[in-house]
């Protein structure tokens, strides 16, 4: 799809900005680390510009809201399950080992408050430059992987944004899983 389509079907109320860097996506496959055995799911994939070029999975889910972009994504990733609804109810029901997201801002704050109760080994979301990340510190490493901006994007975003992975820490030696009871005490 070249650049003008996109643009074209971009739609400001849904904060629409498709990720077309080479480089960038690069970047981004890098961090998510994913293998040929894992389960993939990408919340808010606009019109496919990530998920057309996802190194090869296991299976590939992506999440779109926009009922504009469902036959498009159906058309430029036909590998995928392409399903429509709220990206913060499905992300809570289906099955992921990667969770990639480029949500609008205030959906990724939401979308952070419910990571610690999903179950996957990587996430790699586009966040803002002010989005807080410190309270999922305890279970997760959190690292910035690279700013995306203007010509990153079609249409081109304004505004600076990050990317940022989160890998699930490793339990603890001697630790107890969360809301058990000792047998022994």
């Amino acid at each position: 799809m070249n650049h003008d389509e996109l643009t074209t079907l971009a739609d400001p109320k849904f904060e629409q900005h498709f990720l077309v860097s080479p480089e960038k996506l690069r970047l981004l496959f890098d961090a998510a680390g994913i293998r040929p055995d894992d389960a993939v799911l990408e919340v808010g994939a606009g019109a496919g510009t990530v998920a057309s070029h996802m190194p090869p999975c296991k299976s590939l889910t992506v999440v779109e809201l926009d009922t504009r972009l469902i036959e498009t994504l159906r058309r430029e990733v036909p590998r995928a399950k392409v399903v429509q609804g709220d990206a913060l109810r499905l992300v809570q029901r289906l099955p992921h080992d990667v969770l990639i997201g480029n949500l609008p801002n205030v959906v990724t704050e939401a979308l952070i408050d419910i990571l610690p109760g999903l179950s996957f080994r990587t996430a790699v979301l586009a966040a803002g430059r002010r989005t807080d990340f410190s309270r999922l510190s305890s279970m997760f490493d959190v690292a910035e992987v690279m700013t995306i901006s203007g010509d990153d994007f079609r249409p081109p975003q304004p505004s600076v944004s990050r990317v940022v992975r989160l890998a699930r820490k490793a339990p603890q030696a001697g630790s107890k899983p969360a809301n058990t009871e000792d047998p022994s005490e």
